[in-house]
C-alpha cells in the first residue's frame, strides 16, 4: 500500500516568508522545530528546538498536531512521533508532517516503520541532491508500505515501546558507569588511593 493512500503528507513553512522585521506591528513568537530535534529513537527532541518570531499567525497546517508523524527530507531521513504535549510547534519546509488515516495505521507504527532499514533503503533510492541530500515528498507519498492489522501494529508499537525503553535505561546506566568511573580515576590520580 503507498503512503499516499493512508495519511495525508505536506511540506513544512518556508520560515523565510513569515520571519518578523524590525518595521513588523505584530510579532508572535513559535517554537521551531530543528535538524537536531529528530532524536534517532523516533522522538522529539524538545531541548533542540529554536524559537521562530514570525510577523503573523502561522495556519494550523504547518503547525504539529498530536498524532503527527514528522520525517526529515534532509540525511538521515528520521521520523519521530509527535505527542499532545509537543503540539503547536511550527514545521519548517525541510520537514514532511504526515497525517495518517487512524482506522489504517497506527502513527507510532509509522514512525517504527519510517526509521526502519527496510523503509530508508527504499527511500535511499529516491535521494537527489548534490551538496545535500534530499528526499522529496513525491518519493514519500510514494513508499509503499506493508501493513499488518491494526491490532497487530498496536501489538508491534506495545513491542517496541518497551524496547526502545529498555535500551534508553541502558544508555543511561553506561553514561552513569562511564560518569563514575571517571571519578574514581580522577580520585585515585588525586589522592593516590581509592575513595
Amino acid at each position: 500500500m503507498k503512503l499516499k493512500n493512508i495519511s495525508t503528507i505536506r511540506t513544512g513553512l518556508v520560515t523565510t516568508r513569515k520571519k518578523a522585521t524590525i518595521v513588523d506591528s505584530e510579532i508572535i513568537p513559535y517554537k521551531v522545530i530543528t535538524l537536531k530535534s529528530f532524536n534517532p529513537n523516533g522522538s522529539l527532541r524538545v531541548d533542540n528546538l529554536d524559537t521562530f518570531i514570525s510577523k503573523e499567525k502561522i495556519k494550523e497546517s504547518y503547525l504539529t498536531q498530536a498524532n503527527d508523524v514528522l520525517i526529515r527530507l534532509r540525511e538521515p531521513n528520521i521520523a519521530i512521533n509527535i505527542t499532545e504535549e509537543n503540539s503547536g510547534l511550527v514545521i519548517p519546509s525541510f520537514v514532511a508532517s504526515i497525517r495518517v488515516d487512524k482506522t489504517k495505521v497506527d502513527n507510532k507504527f509509522l514512525t517504527y516503520y519510517l526509521n526502519s532499514t527496510t523503509a530508508k533503503k527504499a527511500l535511499n533510492s529516491s535521494i537527489t541532491g548534490t551538496a545535500i541530500n534530499m528526499i522529496k515528498t513525491k518519493e514519500l507519498e510514494n513508499l509503499d508500505i506493508q501493513l499488518p492489522s491494526l491490532q497487530e501494529q498496536k501489538k508491534i508499537v506495545e513491542f517496541l515501546d518497551l524496547t526502545s525503553k529498555e535500551i534508553n535505561l541502558l544508555e543511561e546506566l553506561k553514561n552513569q558507569k562511564e560518569k563514575y568511573y571517571k571519578e574514581v580515576f580522577n580520585n585515585i590520580l588525586k589522592n593516590g588511593a581509592i575513595k
